[in-house]
């Protein structure tokens, strides 16, 4: 039985994997969404920021414009106030220079508006000229990597599902018949759970001595008497065995 139990325990870690690449694989479609959405984003900004500079520019150059017309106005005022002969036309000409001065005056001011909106908008993309000329070739290769790492994914679903078949089909129709049903019914599909510091690790229900020394010795299959899963027990030397194994090294980046 404590064979059986082993396959069981294995049946559970690879449904348990299963779920978690199938989740992984069903999410694909939204995650490669988010980076297309920050590439679009970052590069929705950069065209913010050539707009606001373009449009700098011209508003620029239209108000520069609408100063000389003024200006051309002032002047005609100035001539025809030396010119006039009735007071009438004296006032007129004095209404006419000094408007022209003041919409000069507005205009200018304006104008040193749009100029420091160009600056701003200028030194900004000059912040970010290395992210713009990499911007397309950044994507691709994120995009890419993500594309690898999806092909990936889905070979190790592949695989893990092949060896899931085959652990199932090795067990008894007695078993693979239990663990079915237990897996259906309950909504996680943890159909195999470990007995630790005598309740189940699942539903944390307490576990009578009787039943949790039956566990340890694992002639038979055990289920819980709260939530129906099978219980298995982990003796603490394997515990501490699997704790001082040598770790792989991991590179640091």
């Amino acid at each position: 039985m404590k064979a059986e139990l082993q396959k069981l325990i294995a049946l559970q870690n690879l449904d348990t994997n299963i779920r978690k690449l199938e989740t992984q694989q069903q999410a694909t479609p939204e995650r490669r969404a988010e980076i297309e959405r920050e590439f679009d984003q970052r590069a929705f900004e950069i065209r913010a920021l050539e707009s606001r500079r373009d449009e700098a520019k011209h508003t620029r150059a239209r108000l520069e414009n609408e100063v000389v017309e003024q200006r051309g106005r002032a002047e005609r005022a100035e001539r025809n106030l030396m010119s006039s002969k009735k007071q009438e036309e004296y006032t007129a000409a004095i209404r006419e220079a000094d408007s022209a001065r003041k919409q000069i005056s507005a205009l200018e001011t304006q104008i040193l508006e749009q100029l420091e909106q160009l600056e701003q908008a200028e030194a900004a993309l000059k912040e970010r000229a290395d992210e713009i000329a990499s911007l397309n070739s950044d994507r691709e290769a994120r995009l890419k990597a993500f594309d690898e790492e999806s092909e990936t994914i889905g070979e190790r679903l592949a695989n893990a599902r092949k060896e899931r078949d085959e652990v199932f089909a090795n067990l008894p129709k007695q078993l693979s018949g239990l663990y079915t049903r237990i897996k259906t019914r309950i909504r996680d599909g943890v159909a195999v759970a470990e007995a630790r510091n005598r309740s189940c690790s699942a539903c944390f229900m307490s576990l009578r001595p009787q039943v949790m020394a039956e566990i340890r010795r694992g002639e038979e299959v055990i289920t819980c008497d709260n939530c129906g899963r099978i219980l298995y027990y982990v003796p603490t030397d394997s515990l501490q065995a699997d704790a001082a194994a040598p770790q792989p090294n991991v590179a640091v980046t």
